[in-house]
């Protein structure tokens, strides 16, 4: 079995062939979860702070068990909480990233996927205790 990161790497791969960028889907999915959120990215007007910030999670998603995801997500929390962003919030990001994925990927989407998605967001929730 390949191992979580490459796991993961595999299902964006197909995300990104089957449905280019999904940055519209995942934050059109916080935005409903979290309406309150929208109003932080009015400035946003090109999406270019949210693409950073997404890629910034597919990056710390790919490299769970070095110290760069770790030191990141620690550090973007504390960074959150400066723009008033709620811990709960915050730490939903990650599931909302993975229920988005598995949307966008539909029958393609693997039992291997979907455990390596939860071995991930079991060990992000360890980094972004509520």
């Amino acid at each position: 079995m390949a191992d979580m990161g490459e796991i993961i790497a595999q299902s964006l791969e197909i995300v990104a062939e089957r449905a280019g960028d999904p940055a519209p889907q995942v934050y059109a999915r916080l935005f409903a979860a979290y309406p309150e959120m929208e109003a932080m990215f009015v400035r946003d007007t090109t999406g270019a702070v949210r693409g950073e910030m997404l890629a910034m999670a597919f990056q710390c998603l790919l490299d769970l068990d070095g110290a760069y995801a770790a030191n990141m997500i620690a550090a973007e929390r504390v960074n959150h909480d400066a723009f008033g962003v709620p811990h709960e919030v915050f730490g939903r990001f990650f599931p909302l990233l993975a229920q988005t994925c598995r949307e966008l990927l539909g029958e393609a989407w693997t039992a291997e996927m979907d455990a390596a998605w939860r071995a991930a967001l079991g060990r992000i929730a360890e980094l972004t205790p509520i």
